[in-house]
């Protein structure tokens, strides 16, 4: 399969971070790395939102061994999906509060507290999170893995709770196979490396980094669980 344009360019960012990465982690090589990050991100969804529409099949059948109820995403819908999760009334408010919990940690310490500490903080959740889901759509649509979750078919508490951890770690492709989730894992963990860009060299460690992949996908896993049985709660309390 030849090679996509999105990927041209993710590989582009990966080798701008590693050239600045060897010329300095500190002073103004550390504010080049963000602007360069940012800016490279902001070039992908642009290249991506214009290549969409050419590369969308609208009409395209269902693959014979995924259910005819389940139609795979397009480029377009991939895009669509993954801005609605960093862009949506959810992701701006989970960006709002783990910058509020970390004002509360006081995390990092260096960023100080009041309206600047918040906004740091803040922009730094956006920011990363807008990595995250950038480098997910693009690992995604190469490798033609579908972004989205689906509840279990299974009944019983054990197996749905079961189900929806291992959907972390197991994703669905466009075909309607099971695979590795690989865009879950590098847009957390790549994420989570391109952000010590920005951190303050105390917390901007490789442990650092490992540790907050794992707290992310624990994330990952409970927004599962939520998904997994919030429409049962609902029912339940409309009931009452």
């Amino acid at each position: 399969m030849p090679p996509k344009q999105e990927d041209r360019i993710l590989n582009l960012m990966l080798q701008q971070l590693e050239s600045r990465r060897a010329a300095g982690r500190h002073g103004s090589h550390r504010h080049g790395d963000t602007f360069a990050i940012l800016l490279l991100v902001l070039l992908i969804l642009t290249v991506a939102a214009r290549t969409a529409s050419s590369q969308q099949t609208p009409h395209e059948p269902s693959p014979p061994s995924q259910s005819p109820s389940i139609q795979p995403l397009s480029t377009q819908g991939k895009l669509r999906f993954y801005l609605g999760t960093n862009f949506g009334p959810a992701g701006l408010l989970g960006s709002a509060f783990s910058a509020g919990l970390n004002q509360w940690r006081d995390y990092p310490t260096e960023w100080g507290q009041g309206a600047e500490g918040y906004g740091r903080r803040l922009a730094s959740c956006l920011g990363h999170n807008t990595v995250k889901n950038t480098i997910r759509f693009v690992t995604a649509t190469a490798l033609r893995e579908d972004p989205r979750y689906f509840p279990s078919e299974q009944k019983g508490f054990s197996r749905r709770v079961g189900h929806a951890l291992a959907s972390v770690f197991v994703t669905r492709t466009d075909s309607g196979g099971r695979r590795f989730a690989v865009s879950e894992f590098a847009g957390v963990v790549g994420s989570e490396f391109i952000a010590n860009q920005w951190y303050p060299p105390r917390v901007a460690t490789t442990n650092d980094a490992l540790r907050g992949s794992t707290v992310t996908l624990g994330f990952d896993a409970a927004r599962n669980l939520a998904k997994e049985f919030w429409p049962d709660i609902k029912n339940t309390l409309r009931h009452r």
